[in-house]
């Protein structure tokens, strides 16, 4: 296979962090040719991608970044949130295949029109939510999903889900996440963690019926309307019980409430810090701290240079960071309300988190579509491969 040529948009934390580690750890599936850095002002001392990338064309604006990339390859967005669609619209329409971070738009129609052009040209657009790999919720997902017939899931069907991103950071980063309007250029905390927690759960659940949500700028720091904290309640209608659980006949389930949230004023440390809580007709789960490959990314490890330690908690972590507790009720031989079944506990290791499989499965993605006869069969293809689609992302945004 021919390695892939990407042209990398940005050359800030995101795209120094979380996408050139995957591109350099996957050479045989992935080739970068030129990266869009905007000109340095003298004397700063940011990253330059013209000493990091030697044998990488450096460029300082989309024309040229397209115009250095060969027809049918990547376009890697990580410049401002405000910049994700015109960007993503312009390289679609230049017959690159788009990876954007994280919201793909600020506008539901906006990634509505994306889906459609990228349709309509037989091209990749997704974007980058790496989240969905993170080693707690790859378990949780193991845990919920229905093993079919008489096994039911670990926990049966859920009637409470809690997902939090919290953090302890009283003093305002600055930058323009921190700065900039909302509504208009995606600014705030909502629109940078939130995204994540939304698009788990939408993952996970589908889209809900109702949605409730509270944001403050809790600390009173930047512009007025810039969050710092939110929390959103999603909620999702009554169910029927699976068969194999004992309920009494013609009973259902009340709603599925997902509660999640952020703020910057959670003085805990990372392994004290709430991740998941989920209640269900069969048992709980409970994991606390945040997944390890950030981190990892941030040190300089990548999928390539640490093979076997990459995406797992190191040994010596606490713990609570190491382990989730899962609760499982064990079957009385008779139930009953002054009878309840027993509940079992335990520590559950986590299982080891898979950012670098976004990339593997956009390669093979890519890789399909470009030798697809026509764009009608590459839609098809898109639809059939692609983990992470567009359509989906349009409801999250709604949200």
């Amino acid at each position: 296979m021919t390695p892939i040529p990407v042209a990398l948009l940005g050359y800030g934390n995101s795209a120094r962090t979380f996408h050139l580690p995957f591109v350099k750890s996957l050479p045989d599936q992935f080739q970068l040719h030129v990266v869009l850095q905007r000109p340095r002002p003298e004397g700063s001392t940011s990253p330059n991608a013209a000493l990091d990338l030697p044998d990488v064309q450096v460029v300082p604006d989309i024309d040229a970044a397209l115009s250095a990339l060969p027809e049918g390859g990547l376009v890697i967005i990580t410049t401002n949130n405000a910049s994700h669609f015109p960007y993503a619209e312009k390289a679609l329409k230049a017959n690159m295949h788009v990876l954007v971070e994280k919201p793909v738009a600020v506008h539901e129609d906006e990634v509505h029109k994306l889906a459609e052009l990228a349709h309509s040209v037989g091209k990749v657009c997704t974007v980058y939510q790496n989240r969905r790999f993170d080693g707690d919720y790859l378990t949780l997902k193991s845990l919920i999903k229905h093993q079919g017939g008489p096994n039911p899931s670990a926990l049966g069907v859920p009637t409470y889900y809690e997902s939090r991103f919290d953090r302890f950071r009283p003093i305002a980063k600055g930058g323009w996440r921190e700065s900039v309007d909302p509504e208009t250029e995606g600014g705030g905390m909502l629109w940078d963690l939130g995204a994540h927690l939304v698009d788990q759960t939408v993952s996970l659940f589908g889209a809900p019926e109702s949605v409730f949500g509270l944001v403050q700028n809790q600390r009173g720091q930047g512009p007025e309307n810039v969050d710092d904290d939110w929390l959103a309640v999603l909620t999702y209608p009554p169910r029927d019980p699976p068969k194999e659980e004992t309920f009494a006949p013609g009973q259902r389930l009340g709603e599925l409430r997902a509660v999640l949230g952020s703020t910057c004023l959670s003085a805990h440390t990372d392994a004290e810090q709430s991740r998941f809580r989920v209640e269900g007709t069969l048992g709980s789960y409970v994991k606390k701290g945040t997944d390890p490959q950030e981190v990892q990314l941030k040190l300089g490890w990548t999928p390539a240079t640490h093979p076997d330690a990459f995406g797992s908690y190191p040994s010596d972590a606490p713990s609570s960071l190491r382990f989730a507790q899962l609760t499982t009720s064990q079957p009385n031989e008779e139930v009953s309300g002054s009878n309840p079944p027993k509940l079992a506990v335990a520590s559950i290791p986590t299982l080891p988190g898979r950012y670098i499989d976004l990339y593997t499965n956009l390669a093979e993605t890519i890789c399909a579509v470009n030798a697809a006869p026509n764009a009608e069969e590459a839609a098809s293809i898109v639809d059939k491969l692609l983990d992470i689609k567009l359509e989906h992302v349009a409801t999250q945004v709604h949200c």
